[in-house]
C-alpha cells in the first residue's frame, strides 16, 4: 500500500504516536525505521515473546510477494509483533495470518460500529477498498519454528489526498469511511491486546475457536473466485477453511482443492 501527501489536521495530537504510553505497554517506538518487521528480525534472538515494534514511518515497508508498502508518517499504524510459539508446528503457522486479520476486523467492527471484512489470505477490506494488510514471516526448520513475525499495516487517519492517484480507487482509511480522527496510540494498544489474547487461545486450542469468525468476516465465502499463482489459476466456489488455514475451493467439476498459496483475482 502506497500513500503520499501531507497532514494538515488541526488536532495535532493525532499526528504523532505517544511514545511514553507505548513504552508503558512495552512497545518499542521509532520515528523512522526501514521496516518494523526487519527491526524485529534483527533483535528476535534476544527478544521476548510478543516483543512489538511500531513506527511513524517505514522507508522500506514490505507487502506480500515483495510489494512495497510505503508508510507515511502520522497517518496509519505500521507495527510488527514477535511470536515464539514453541509448541506450534510449521504447517499450522499460516493460521497466524488468518487469525490476525479476523481479530483486527472484528475488533474494529465491534468498537467503532463499522463493517470491515477480510479477503484471503491477508487483506483487511472496508466498503470494497483495502483498509490494511498483514505480512507474516516465519524463521525455522521443516519441523521446528524459531519465531514468527506478524507485520500489520492499517490505514487510519489518511484523507483521500494522502493516497496517490493510482491507489485512490483501491485504498481507504478509517477516517475516510467514518469521518472521524482516531487516536492511533489508543487504537494500537487496544488492537495489540486483542491480538495477544487471540494468540494465546490459538496456542492452546488451535484454529477452531476462530473458524466461524473467519468465515463470517471473509468476503469470499460462498462465492465463485479465481485464484492465481505462478502463472496458474483455479476457479471455483469457496466452501470452507481448513484447520491449518487453507482455503477450501470446489471447482466446476466438483473436485475439492485445499489452497494455501496464491491470490484472489479481483
Amino acid at each position: 500500500m502506497m500513500a503520499g501527501g501531507s497532514m494538515d489536521y488541526q488536532d495535532k495530537k493525532y499526528c504523532l504516536l505517544d511514545d511514553k504510553k507505548l513504552e508503558a505497554e512495552k512497545i518499542l517506538y521509532y520515528r523512522t525505521v526501514d521496516s518494523t518487521s526487519l527491526a524485529i528480525h534483527r533483535n528476535a534472538a534476544l527478544s521476548e515473546n510478543y516483543y512489538t515494534v511500531v513506527a511513524e514511518e517505514q522507508n522500506k515497508g514490505r507487502g506480500r510477494r515483495g510489494r512495497d508498502w510505503f508508510s507515511p508518517p502520522g497517518c496509519g499504524l505500521w507495527f510488527s509483533i514477535l511470536l515464539k510459539p514453541s509448541m506450534l508446528k510449521p504447517e499450522n503457522a499460516q493460521a497466524i495470518t488468518l487469525i490476525t486479520g479476523a481479530v483486527i476486523a472484528n475488533h474494529l467492527n465491534e468498537k467503532y460500529e463499522i463493517s470491515s471484512t477480510i479477503k484471503w489470505p491477508n487483506d483487511l477490506i472496508l466498503n470494497g477498498k483495502k483498509l490494511g494488510g498483514i505480512l507474516t514471516e516465519m524463521k525455522g526448520y521443516q519441523t521446528k519454528i524459531d519465531y514468527i513475525v506478524a507485520g500489520i499495516g492499517l490505514n487510519v487517519n489518511q484523507k483521500p489526498a494522502d493516497f496517490p492517484e493510482l491507489l485512490k480507487p483501491l485504498a481507504t482509511s478509517l477516517f475516510i469511511e467514518t469521518g472521524r480522527l482516531f487516536d492511533r496510540t489508543e487504537l494500537l494498544i487496544s488492537i495489540r491486546k486483542a491480538l495477544l489474547k487471540a494468540y494465546e487461545i490459538f496456542y492452546r486450542q488451535g484454529f477452531a475457536p476462530f473458524h466461524n469468525l473467519w468465515l463470517e468476516l471473509n468476503e469470499t465465502t460462498g462465492k465463485i473466485i479465481t485464484l492465481i499463482w505462478s502463472g496458474k489459476s483455479l476457479t471455483g466456489k469457496v466452501i470452507d477453511l481448513s484447520e491449518n488455514g487453507s482455503l477450501v475451493v470446489e471447482d466446476e467439476h466438483g473436485f475439492i482443492h485445499n489452497v494455501n498459496y496464491g491470490e484472489i483475482k479481483n
